[in-house]
């Protein structure tokens, strides 16, 4: 198991790029104070991105777990207001968030109300303040985990209180469409039956159309050794369907989807985590829909367990991984891993600004990725991100503008610009046309 110490958020960015050495930088995000975690991150721009997690505050007066709600700007990270639906009872707990335009945006998660079980939370961004949405309400219980979109449509899925009698299962996936304002829970097929303490829970959504998407998450039979599995859905349009993944991934007693991003009808990924039986640790899970099935896609091994929550595609040849692997104590740093169109490759660790990290969530905006978690090392929240900077390779301290704090880098920093291993003339000549081309 991973040891959690404790945590604030991070998210990643790219700093000084040359040529198409693009490295990833560190941004972080403001904490009021706790434990931060940042579960979702998405955005419409390059300069408008939102963060969404809970900062936990203890011990003392206040104390308990708050939704938090960042947003960028292009320069930097400013935390907004948000609604914290409990009054009476101190746990709210966002968990992702969706971009829609400048002024619309809608972030999901769970609460607490003032009694019974934890219940799903929405709140929509009207341009000027966030303000709660209707959420489902199940007598024993409800929650959000993750918001995306297939092509106009809008769901918000996680799981409920089955309202069976038993055998049946107690928890069931939970699917929203967004109507207008209102959540419409559509029926979505449990992997786990049966069993009063079995559960299903959704962790991830994307689609390419109205009528295609996929969803998948976790689901667990208590008392027949199936699960924690990997779980796969399909909206065909009209309805749910179960996917088979137990030819699929290594194990169905130790296993899950975590992120989904769908590029197209037949281009898709899914990663998150599965269990190397023969060597006893957890190991990340990669796969791809080619339009006909799910494929398992090989990964670098790791010494120690390792797993993925976040996922971007910045194109069918260029998508990232995001997530964990614990040193041998146990402890988390961080782990990004890159797929160039041929093969998985793990970020080398000197790229990465690591505060013992754990992602959480990914989103590629404009050729720009961010990953987005929490860590051990800093008390602010963190980001990191990887800029587009092959576009623009004179803009060197990627502000999007060519100007003389660009020149002044080359100068000072003497790069290796056109990368033949040395600096030479060839560089200052190579940077001198690019700076002539401009951005595009």
């Amino acid at each position: 198991m991973m040891k959690l110490a404790l945590t604030s958020t991070l998210t990643l960015a790219a700093g000084l790029c040359f040529a198409q050495d693009c490295p990833w930088d560190l941004k972080t995000t403001p904490n009021p104070g706790g434990e931060l975690i940042l579960w979702g991150i998405h955005g419409i721009s390059s300069t408008d991105i939102w963060s969404v997690g809970r900062t936990y505050v203890y011990p003392g007066p206040g104390d308990g777990s708050y939704n938090y709600i960042a947003r960028w700007n292009g320069n930097e990270w400013t935390q907004i207001e948000a609604p914290q639906p409990s009054q009476l009872r101190d746990y709210q707990n966002l968990r992702d968030v969706l971009a829609i335009s400048e002024d619309d945006a809608i972030a999901v998660g769970t609460y607490n109300p003032a009694s019974g079980s934890s219940l799903a939370q929405s709140m929509r961004w009207d341009g000027s303040d966030w303000e709660l949405m209707l959420s489902p309400v199940y007598s024993g219980g409800s929650g959000f985990n993750v918001i995306g979109r297939a092509g106009d449509d809008v769901w918000a899925c996680g799981h409920k209180y089955s309202e069976l009698p038993p055998p049946a299962a107690s928890t069931y996936p939970m699917a929203a469409r967004l109507n207008g304002d209102e959540w419409e829970v559509i029926f979505v097929p449990p992997l786990a039956e049966t069993g009063g303490r079995s559960y299903n829970y959704i962790r991830a959504i994307d689609g390419a159309h109205e009528d295609d998407a996929w969803a998948g998450g976790v689901a667990q039979e208590v008392g027949t050794g199936f699960g924690p599995a990997a779980m796969m859905v399909k909206w065909d349009g009209s309805e749910w369907s179960q996917y088979d993944l137990t030819q699929t991934v290594k194990s169905t007693a130790f296993s899950s989807i975590s992120a989904i991003d769908v590029i197209s009808s037949d281009d898709a990924w899914a990663a998150g985590y599965d269990y190397d039986i023969s060597r006893q640790v957890t190991i990340p899970l990669i796969l791809h829909w080619d339009g006909n099935s799910w494929s398992n896609v090989p990964v670098p091994t790791f010494e120690n367990s390792a797993e993925l929550r976040g996922i971007a595609a910045v194109s069918s040849n260029e998508v990232y991984v995001a997530g964990t692997q614990p040193d041998a104590n146990g402890y988390p740093y961080a782990l990004i891993m890159r797929w160039d169109g041929s093969v998985w490759s793990v970020i080398p660790e000197q790229e990465l600004t690591d505060y013992s990290t754990w992602f959480r969530a990914m989103t590629a905006v404009d050729g720009v990725v961010w990953a987005a978690g929490q860590s051990n090392g800093l008390s602010d929240g963190i980001t990191q991100r990887l800029v587009d900077c092959a576009g623009c390779p004179a803009d060197l301290n990627n502000d999007g503008v060519l100007d003389f704090f660009d020149v002044s880098i080359f100068v000072n920093s003497m790069p290796d610009f056109d990368q033949n291993g040395s600096f030479d003339f060839f560089d200052a000549s190579a940077f001198l046309n690019a700076y002539s081309n401009g951005c595009p």
